[in-house]
């Protein structure tokens, strides 16, 4: 017991409670990738499969405030008015791993719940909007401490113009088509932002990567992990298009893929402007 004691608290208290420790390592990055994958095909989607949900654009579109509300809000820690803890009665606890997971999820349930019982199957609209309602006074909190804004705008820029590279690249020189389909095209700039907003993070400013295997990447040659990332995602998107029969379950694959690139990527570009 003392040395699954001891491995427990090096692996999962000690990145939550201790900032001089590092949120991330390959113990718990495994098992909290494992516990979000099986939530999310095993509970999650059967669960919103059989209630109709449809995961096609309109509902990625619409999800994506919710995200940012959950990128903006990791932000806050940054500026030093949270600390970690493990004590969900405190508001530190829902600022970082995994506190911050539970808080975006039940924001985004009690969104989609509402929408769904006032506009039925016509809620996109009012989903974004309760996103919106919640995301973006974070947003405007975070940005009012602000001090690089050239950071901040440059790199979005800078994102916006690899993102339409990498699409018209993949265009070019292959025949699938894998762009076209908007959400393919959203999953690979989710990976286009993280990668970009981590390399500008890392190389031009103070900042350190938490997932050990991205700093190894990162520790070859920055320009590695953005190709690295870009090619993993498209692969597996190619694949996902090949084998996944069931097209809203593939969809929800996509869409998981999104979230992903998108939540780390625009915590990483918000953290750019302070």
């Amino acid at each position: 017991m003392g040395f699954l004691e001891d491995a427990f608290n090096t692996y999962f208290i000690e990145p939550v409670v201790n900032p001089a420790v590092r949120g991330y390592n390959a113990v718990n990055t495994v098992v909290y990738v494992s516990i979000l994958l099986a939530l999310a095909f095993f509970v999650v989607f059967p669960f919103l499969d059989r209630k109709g949900i449809r995961f096609d654009k309109r509902f990625a579109f619409a999800l994506l405030p919710y995200v940012l509300f959950g990128s903006s809000i990791r932000v806050v820690e940054t500026l030093g008015y949270v600390r970690k803890t493990l004590n969900p009665l405190e508001i530190g606890f829902w600022f970082f791993t995994p506190g911050v997971w539970l808080l975006v999820f039940a924001v985004t349930a009690i969104g989609l719940a509402v929408s769904r019982k006032l506009k039925g199957e016509n809620y996109h609209k009012s989903f974004a909007i309760i996103g919106l309602i919640f995301s973006v006074p974070i947003i405007l909190f975070v940005a009012s401490h602000y001090k690089q804004w050239l950071a901040f705008i440059g790199t979005i820029m800078l994102i916006i113009l690899i993102g339409q590279v990498v699409k018209l690249l993949v265009g070019r020189f292959t025949k699938t088509g894998l762009m076209k389909d908007q959400l393919n095209f959203l999953a690979v700039q989710g990976q286009v932002i993280d990668s970009t907003a981590t390399i500008i993070a890392t190389t031009f400013f103070d900042f350190t990567e938490q997932h050990p295997l991205s700093a190894g990447v990162l520790g070859i040659h920055p320009a590695l992990f953005l190709v690295v990332k870009v090619l993993l995602v498209l692969l597996i998107l190619h694949y996902a298009e090949k084998d996944i029969r069931k097209e809203n379950l593939r969809n929800f694959f996509k869409l998981f893929l999104i979230i992903l690139g998108f939540a780390t990527g625009m915590a990483s570009v918000f953290k750019l402007g302070v």
